[in-house]
């Protein structure tokens, strides 16, 4: 089941926590994260005498019930230090079911009661889900800074024509071609990746002449490098004016592609013994293809 959440904040760090308010509903168990919109900053709706609110909405599929995630969603709100006390008043954090199914019961009703009154859930709803028929009424929404889509991540990894990435904890190929191609698109940009990735480097080393983070929750200090434990604490360790490559390995992938803009994928016609594979880019179009003798060069864009 697809469905589209609302996320809101009006105190503490807004942005921080709806990053983490994210984060723990990518790791709810049968949810996977598929898109995430920019960061709104709105004025308070219903009991307007409070802080602007900060607003985002989320794209999901869950094999959940939806009462069951609801509960899940509840759970997170209460764990980032939401209280209820008034209605529609200042929250730490507020996550509602928006879209994407029918459904009416005590305790929820989807699609939201108020969606469609609420342009601070319609624009970015509307940014992630462009088919969705709606009317704004003018209100003052506007975009802001901080949400992971503006940390310019963008996917880099050679792969098969299954689209399999390695085998037994090695590269399926080293394609001087795809190499010097690597190598021109992150110089001097960020570079993150994982531990196993790590390891396929020339003397197990970071890459020079580029910014090398390593997400571990097992690594120590790395000289030429540095370590972060969550995609929270690497979160705040980026800079939104830079690109930011992730260049593998599969988990990491797996982790940041919600957040990605662009992928920049080397397909050999191969067909190989991968045992780990490149995620789902359904969320994603082709925008340009070079093709080369037995392997292609390809950009996809969200």
């Amino acid at each position: 089941m697809i469905l589209y959440l609302g996320l809101g904040a009006n105190l503490g760090e807004r942005e921080r926590t709806l990053r983490r308010a994210i984060e723990g509903i990518k790791k709810i168990p049968a949810v996977k994260l598929l898109r995430v919109s920019s960061f709104y900053e709105t004025e308070a709706w219903g009991v307007v005498n409070q802080p602007n609110f900060i607003n985002a909405a989320i794209k999901i599929s869950t094999e959940l019930e939806p009462l069951v995630l609801l509960d899940e969603l509840q759970r997170i709100e209460l764990e980032l230090g939401r209280i209820r006390r008034e209605h529609w008043g200042a929250r730490t954090i507020d996550i509602d079911i928006l879209y994407g199914a029918e459904i009416s019961s005590e305790r929820l009703t989807v699609p939201h009661k108020y969606l469609f009154e609420r342009d601070f859930a319609l624009i970015p709803l509307k940014e992630i889900f462009p088919s969705l028929e709606c009317k704004f009424h003018g209100d003052k929404v506007s975009i802001c800074a901080g949400s992971p889509i503006d940390f310019n991540f963008k996917l880099i990894a050679c792969v098969d024509r299954n689209f399999g990435l390695g085998y037994k904890n090695n590269l399926l190929f080293r394609i001087p071609a795809d190499l010097k191609n690597f190598r021109r698109l992150t110089l001097n940009h960020t570079i993150i990746y994982g531990r196993k990735t790590l390891e396929t480097f020339p003397n197990l080393q970071p890459l020079d002449k580029r910014r090398n983070i390593i997400l571990s929750k097992t690594l120590g200090k790395i000289l030429g490098a540095e370590v972060v434990e969550s995609v929270e604490e690497l979160f705040d360790k980026l800079d939104e004016a830079e690109e930011n490559f992730i260049v593998g390995g599969a988990e990491i992938f797996n982790e940041l592609i919600p957040y990605a803009k662009e992928i920049f994928l080397t397909v050999v016609d191969a067909e190989t013994q991968a045992d780990v594979f490149f995620p789902n880019i359904d969320e994603f179009t082709l925008q340009a293809a070079q093709i080369f003798d037995g392997f292609e060069f390809r950009r996809y864009k969200r």
